[in-house]
């Protein structure tokens, strides 16, 4: 028995779909920023206050949820049997 956990034909798919999440990763992170100069171009946001803002219980909730299933999407992809 062996203890890799990937087979040699498994490196070519998490590559590409290392750099798949990195290019849709980085599409979330522009559109972001772009969003955050529009508005507060338009003085509706103070940039520091997204930095220093703590979401209350409901929201916090939430993203906890949605961080859980997208590490659990991306643990369950990389450890699917063929």
């Amino acid at each position: 028995m062996t203890d890799q956990a990937l087979r040699d034909a498994d490196i070519d798919g998490l590559g590409q779909a290392l750099i798949t999440l990195t290019k849709e990763l980085w599409i979330v992170k522009d559109r972001q920023r772009v969003l955050e100069s529009v508005l507060a171009d338009a003085g509706l946001l103070n940039n520091k206050a997204v930095d220093t803002h703590q979401p209350d219980e409901a929201l916090e909730s939430e993203l906890k949820t949605e961080r859980q299933k997208l590490i659990d999407g991306v643990i369950d992809a990389m450890t699917a049997k063929p």
